[in-house]
């Protein structure tokens, strides 16, 4: 089993904190009028006062998000793809025929095993677009098994790393978020130096992180799962947050899905299987 490096989230060529703590409401989406925070989970578009201040980036393939019919809109990291990379992904539903237009000769699949090759090891002319499964581990799994062409896809991975997903699970720390895999998936492509180019696919993560980071910082008293990694809370070197609050789940909630109520003690006590992708 190969070992899991712990990445530096700090690293990232981003700073969302400035503008998204800017944006202090929900407001109505464009599209679909929908109240929302951030960007909307149907829509896949930043609310308006944020128009023109999210980072928006070009990828060096096409990427198809299939979503679960099961996987809640607002608990997947994927959307964040969407909205800052919207020329070049795409999300859909899963259904028996959601990929028969695709081309499964030039097309991969982001998936563990033991025929996946490392996408640093894929020739960049033999593929056009990477799939990614985008559901809890079990859902994934499923997927694949009820659809032929999904099992005759060439298989990729990516180098293995702790995840940094505040979320706990019932697997070990090499089973990433979404978002995380996708990252990782372009970044492990760039053959040479890498030199950020799409670090802005971690533009939310990265503010979920560090607020989650923040607000247990200042009142380390608070608990969270037995289930998160250890140290998960960098205790001495998060910043704690300078307007903290108290924060309760929304009455009628069983667990934190939306990510823009933030509602941390739901995320951190509340048991659920979230969207997980495993280099396993």
């Amino acid at each position: 089993m190969a070992q899991a490096e712990t990445y530096d989230i700090d690293s990232l060529q981003v700073c969302p904190k400035p503008v998204l703590d800017a944006c202090c409401e929900r407001m109505a989406c464009e599209g679909c009028g929908k109240k929302v925070k951030f960007f909307c989970y149907y829509c896949y578009r930043p609310v308006p006062t944020l128009e023109g201040k999210i980072p928006q980036i070009r990828l060096p393939f096409k990427l198809e998000v299939v979503k679960h019919e099961e996987e809640r809109d607002g608990k997947s990291t994927a959307i964040h793809a969407k909205v800052v990379a919207p020329h070049d992904v795409e999300i859909i539903a899963y259904s028996a025929t959601c990929i028969d237009n695709v081309d499964i000769e030039r097309t991969a699949l982001l998936f563990p095993g033991p025929d996946a090759k490392n996408i640093s090891d894929l020739d960049p002319g033999s593929f056009d677009k990477v799939i990614v499964i985008d559901g809890t581990w079990s859902q994934a799994k499923g997927m694949i098994y009820h659809n032929p062409r999904l099992q005759r896809m060439q298989k990729v991975t990516v180098n293995p790393r702790r995840t940094r997903f505040w979320r706990y699970q019932s697997f070990d720390e090499r089973y990433m978020a979404t978002i995380e895999a996708i990252y990782f998936l372009y970044r492990d492509s760039v053959r040479g130096m890498y030199n950020g180019e799409y670090d802005a696919l971690m533009y939310f993560f990265k503010y979920f992180y560090d607020f989650i980071q923040s607000e247990y910082a200042a009142t380390p008293e608070k608990s969270f799962h037995a289930k998160h990694q250890k140290g998960y809370i960098s205790y001495k070197t998060a910043a704690p947050g300078s307007s903290h609050r108290q924060l309760k789940p929304r009455a009628g909630v069983g667990a934190n899905y939306e990510f823009d109520s933030l509602d941390l003690d739901a995320t951190f006590q509340e048991p659920q299987e979230e969207d997980q992708w495993s280099q396993a």
